[in-house]
């Protein structure tokens, strides 16, 4: 597959079947930057091209860890698996419809002594973290497309940072850091989309530089760090 970031993108069979499956299907109708494209034209990319581009920075990221994080073929399996699923909870509009049961009523906004008058005691939508893990975990063609339940409830469990002590932090400070995957492919894929500079980063650079601790701590050698800080820095979300 080619990727107007990051170029030839590999593509597993394994991956293809999850790709065909109706749930990440759905994410080619999901815009990025929900209605970014109001005000810059071109910011039509999707989720469906974000998952595939993480999953393409992961093939970069498992050729230099694989030996610091003492990774199997399995492990870096997982590790593209996570980085094409990590969003496939996104609600219609993504962020924006995170908060929509979350709305403060005016009465309750003006004068924090008022009690509302309408009773809002319902059942708060999940996150889009915790709704991936359910479709994951419950979506019958994607579960086959895994490979089975025992793979699915894997990958769900690495896709969000539980704090589980049965969760592989190996792999899920790849996912879930100050400096994750995710953050390194919407960076420059709004960038490259919206016109702006902003999220312009050494990609190449950054992952050549990943290096991982004695404790199990992701980072970048030292001569990387102004690198890495630009990713936070540029974060135009």
């Amino acid at each position: 597959m080619v990727d107007s970031i990051h170029g030839d993108i590999e593509i597993s069979p394994l991956e293809k079947a999850v790709i065909d499956t109706a749930p990440f299907q759905r994410l080619r109708h999901l815009k990025q930057l929900q209605m970014g494209h109001v005000t810059y034209p071109n910011a039509t990319h999707t989720r469906f091209a974000h998952s595939i581009g993480v999953m393409g920075i992961m093939q970069h990221v498992a050729r230099v860890a694989k030996d610091p994080l003492n990774l199997s073929e399995t492990d870096i399996e997982d590790l593209r698996l996570v980085g094409l699923l990590h969003d496939i909870g996104h609600y219609p509009y993504s962020h924006l419809m995170e908060q929509v049961d979350r709305i403060e009523l005016t009465e309750e906004f003006v004068n924090k002594d008022v009690k509302a008058t309408i009773d809002l005691q319902v059942d708060r939508y999940p996150n889009h973290e915790e709704l991936g893990q359910i479709i994951i975990n419950t979506q019958k063609d994607l579960i086959k497309a895994l490979g089975g339940k025992k793979r699915a409830v894997r990958i769900a469990n690495l896709s969000i940072l539980t704090g589980n002590p049965s969760q592989d932090n190996r792999i899920a400070k790849l996912i879930h850091s100050s400096l994750d995957m995710d953050r390194l492919d919407y960076l420059l894929r709004d960038s490259h989309s919206t016109g702006v500079p902003y999220g312009s980063i050494d990609l190449n650079y950054i992952v050549n530089n990943l290096r991982v601790s004695p404790t199990g701590v992701l980072g970048v050698n030292k001569k990387a760090l102004s690198a890495a800080e630009h990713t936070r820095k540029q974060d135009i979300r």
